[in-house]
């Protein structure tokens, strides 16, 4: 092989690498972008839940009187 063929060879290779490397990243990023939308979604919920109470005189005994 000349050397030629050999650098060749090692920038299509380091190419691949990079190439590889940037998807991986990409694909990090977008995973931690959807984790954090589920995570706020999670708060608010829990937040909403925290915030919501029975109507008074609602669920606290049964009436058994009636």
């Amino acid at each position: 092989m000349s050397v030629s063929s050999l650098a060749s060879a090692a920038i299509a290779s380091q190419q691949g690498q990079l190439a590889q490397a940037m998807q991986t990243a990409m694909l990090k990023a977008g995973n931690e972008q959807e984790k954090a939308i589920v995570d706020m979604l999670t708060e608010a919920v829990g937040n909403a839940a925290a915030k919501a109470s029975a109507p008074a005189g609602t669920g606290l005994r049964v009436d058994t009187s009636a």
